[in-house]
């Protein structure tokens, strides 16, 4: 079992106790890795209503600002006709638009970039890409890959071997969507033209014209504009979009247009640019996180998915969580195994420098042990004396996994 293992555990564990929490959370502006899942595309509000006639809420080319275009617009539908094809974690992957973008909230600002297709809804957030988001680098070097379903392939990269894992969303969006149009007709139909429009001023590239709604009580602005080059396939999907929400959506009469900015919650997201690319990533040679945990892990061991961890459905049963950190425990154990045998070896060479590294890593390694059995009888504490109170209890884990759950990189 590799120390990698450790941290996107201990990033897991942390993302699903916040999905658990009952209390609204403020607006994230560090990478949405699998601890925090980035939202997908406009979000469907509800399923019960009455669906209504909407054609006429579209916008319409003078909405738009349409007042020329640099690529000519398709004449036959070009995108999301591969939204089924499902690629595996080894396989490969490419991608042929790069959007930039930035988010503005009052925790922070960050600018970077994600890489999609708009053929089968992969989006990517290259290493470039991810450190242009955090505050300080996490051992090893990351790649996440997210499909249409909101599926996310998590790719490490460290001294100790190359890995992957899944956090599979359980959800069948591009399914819903494609059978009923429900996103389209929705967002069409609760989301009203507020009169606002933005042409190319002050820097900005896409003349866009703002649609306000209300969604969980919050009040909503998503921003439309020209779609470019790209025409959505309806007869296979309605929605398309990467990370933030960013992309494309369909109305209901088969019209695409390109989402630009999503504004709500005292936080703001802008496309900054959309460029053809042509990029490629490859999984082989990853190997896949279920190996390293045995049958101990239940169906994770065959899946690498973290929702088939055996303690994801029990959350806040505590044998569960206490076995879960025991995986995570017994990985560290033979983590400082492995670190001592390096350690002997060097030491039988003469090699100084190794020798240096080996009682670093150890040491860092038994520290992380000694935090993670702290935060293991903290965590067991919290869900028995909380049983009765899911939102105190839910706050609680939130607050010990944001000051004690997240793992220390060993700089040795």
């Amino acid at each position: 079992m590799k120390k990698i293992l450790l941290l996107i555990l201990c990033l897991s564990f942390s993302g699903f106790a916040q999905q658990k929490s009952k209390t609204k959370a403020k607006p994230k502006t560090n990478i949405p890795l699998i601890k925090d899942k980035p939202k997908t595309t406009v979000p469907i509000l509800t399923d019960a209503d009455d669906l209504l006639e909407v054609k006429s809420n579209e916008p319409n080319p003078n909405d738009l600002l349409d007042i020329s275009l640099s690529v000519p617009k398709p004449k036959t539908p070009n995108a999301g006709q591969q939204i089924y094809n499902e690629i595996g974690l080894n396989g490969d992957f490419t991608f042929n638009k790069k959007i930039g973008f930035s988010v503005n909230a009052p925790e922070g600002n960050i600018v970077s970039y994600f890489y999609l297709n708009t053929k089968n809804g992969y989006s990517m957030l290259d290493w470039k890409g991810i450190k242009a988001m955090l505050s300080e680098n996490p051992e090893g070097e990351m790649t996440q890959i997210k499909n249409a379903n909101n599926d996310f392939y998590q790719y490490m990269k460290s001294s100790e071997g190359n890995f992957v894992m899944k956090a599979g969303s359980k959800q069948s969006m591009v399914v819903h969507d494609i059978q009923t149009k429900m996103l389209s007709k929705e967002f069409f139909k609760t989301f009203k033209k507020t009169g606002n429009k933005v042409g190319k001023v002050g820097g900005n590239k896409y003349p866009r014209v703002e649609y306000s709604g209300t969604f969980e009580g919050k009040k909503m602005s998503i921003w439309l504009s020209n779609p470019q080059d790209v025409l959505l396939d309806t007869k296979f999907t309605h929605s398309l979009s990467g990370y933030w929400g960013l992309g494309f959506i369909a109305s209901p009469s088969g019209t695409t247009y390109m989402i630009t900015g999503i504004v709500g919650d005292g936080a703001s997201i802008f496309m900054n640019y959309i460029e053809n690319a042509t990029v490629s990533f490859s999984g082989k040679g990853y190997k896949p996180m279920g190996e390293m945990t045995g049958g101990n892990a239940g169906a994770f061991s065959q899946t690498s998915d973290i929702q088939d961890l055996p303690f994801v459905n029990q959350i806040n049963n505590a044998d569960a969580t206490a076995n879960y950190y025991d995986i995570m425990i017994n990985a560290l154990n033979q983590s400082i195994a492995e670190h001592q045998s390096g350690l002997k070896e060097a030491q039988k060479n003469n090699d100084t420098k190794a020798t240096k590294r080996y009682n670093c890593l150890i040491t860092c390694t038994k520290n992380k042990k000694t935090r993670l059995e702290k935060v293991k009888t903290e965590h067991i504490k919290i869900i028995n004396q909380y049983k009765n109170d899911d939102e105190k209890r839910d706050e609680k884990i939130n607050q010990l996994m944001e000051t004690q759950g997240q793992p220390k990189p060993c700089n040795c």
